[in-house]
């Protein structure tokens, strides 16, 4: 029950507002991305409602280590239709006692200890737009669900999608983008490659800077919304750029890892 002159929550602060479940979830199929990046595919003992662009977290048992090793990783599939599947993407970090794991050595059957869903980097249509999506690295992720929400939607809500990866062989789920960019009209994909200056499927052969970010953002309407995600740099200087090619800082939301 709400307290006594408490508007009633929205969709939005209710999802986020929702205890988190600590769920045992099987590992249905394993789909390698890239050769450092594996989504795996989750069967849920219930539906879990979630919002687009929510995280869940994994724990894991690891020999030699005292206590379970706890990590977070985005959902890449879409919220809806509700079901008790979803896929959580991981990509390996150096060093990384968890991601390396669970990206090459997890197989069909296992049964993961996964709890959520968790965050406030999240879109739902009330959040309005168009959109601009600013990602590098696995922080594609949690926009990709947002697209894919999206498209299950029908929303068909003006999207840029601008990924930045070393190159095409780091490009997660390239072929998912490129065939839901040939079939929505609303959607455009840009890729921005930093280690290849000749391969045509990128748009820009350099890391982002105020230039490319002020081709992208264009004569766009004031209520063009921001969703920026990937490593604390990358993002904080992004976001230095947005705002200096005209952006409101409201108008701008991040996540970091």
């Amino acid at each position: 029950m709400l307290p006594a002159g408490r508007a009633p929550l929205n969709r939005k602060e209710e999802a986020v507002a929702r205890p988190a479940i600590d769920l045992a979830a099987e590992v249905v199929e394993v789909i390698a991305e890239t050769a450092d990046a594996t989504t795996l595919r989750l069967r849920l003992p219930q539906p879990v409602q979630f919002l687009a662009g929510q995280y869940f977290t994994v724990r894991l048992d690891l020999e030699g280590v005292a206590w379970p090793v706890t990590r977070s990783y985005s959902v890449a599939s879409s919220p809806f239709p509700p079901t008790s599947t979803i896929d959580l993407t991981v990509k390996e970090t150096p060093d990384g006692l968890a991601s390396r794991i669970l990206v090459r050595d997890i197989a069909v059957g296992t049964t993961l200890d996964v709890e959520g869903p968790f965050g406030y980097f999240t879109w739902e249509e009330s959040d309005g737009g168009p959109l601009l999506l600013v990602a590098a690295g696995s922080g594609i992720v949690p926009l990709m669900c947002i697209v894919r929400y999206e498209a299950a939607r029908r929303l068909e809500v003006p999207t840029t999608l601008l990924y930045v990866s070393a190159d095409r062989a780091h490009v997660i789920f390239g072929d998912a983008l490129d065939e839901l960019a040939a079939r929505s009209l609303w959607l455009s994909v840009t890729h921005a490659f930093t280690r290849d200056d000749t391969d045509p499927a990128a748009r820009y052969h350099a890391r982002v800077d105020a230039g490319m970010l002020a081709e992208l953002v264009g004569d766009t309407s004031p209520s063009l919304l921001v969703y920026l995600c990937g490593p604390p740099e990358f993002v904080k200087d992004v976001e230095t750029m947005l705002i200096a090619v005209g952006v409101p800082t409201t108008r701008i939301r991040t996540e970091d890892w």
